[in-house]
């Protein structure tokens, strides 16, 4: 029996807002570009890493949006770790920290670590997405337990995270 729900295209693609991060292209650079800054490769609307062996004769150079954000620190998200926890388990939380950057930006190098600021007892981290940053906080709060907070801006697409334990 067929349903009665009709469903288009627009109900089923993911509604990206483009109009809140400037960063985004709104025109697409030419088809093949490479980033000066990271080496990733702009191909068919979407940004990867290189290959192994890849060349890259014939790619226009360009800086990525996230190299843009990290060079006007033009932070997305905020990860702030605090508690009596963290300074004795400091290495093993920046380690998983470190290895979620790595296999996010094995799927979208747009996604990554800013920078990471170690205050003795709280550690703060930026990043240049706000969902990373929400990742973030939900990877550690599954791995350590604790307390989580999530903060969402309205005007600008910036979110705050708290863990502390």
């Amino acid at each position: 029996m067929k349903g009665t729900k009709r469903y288009s295209r627009s109900t089923t693609k993911k509604a990206i807002d483009m109009e809140k991060d400037p960063y985004l292209q709104k025109i697409s650079p030419h088809d093949l570009a490479v980033c000066t800054g990271c080496s990733a490769i702009y191909h068919n609307k979407r940004w990867r890493l290189p290959e192994e062996g890849e060349p890259e004769a014939g790619y226009v150079k360009v800086l990525c949006p996230a190299c843009q954000k990290i060079r006007d620190r033009f932070v997305g998200g905020y990860v702030t770790l605090q508690g009596g926890f963290l300074k004795e388990h400091k290495d093993e939380i920046l380690n998983l920290v470190r290895n979620k950057e790595e296999r996010a930006r094995s799927t979208n190098p747009l996604e990554r670590i800013m920078e990471i600021n170690d205050k003795g007892d709280t550690i703060e981290i930026t990043t240049t997405t706000d969902k990373f940053a929400q990742r973030l906080g939900k990877i550690i709060n599954k791995a350590f337990s604790g307390k989580v907070e999530y903060k969402f801006s309205d005007d600008v697409k910036i979110s705050r995270v708290t863990w502390t334990r």
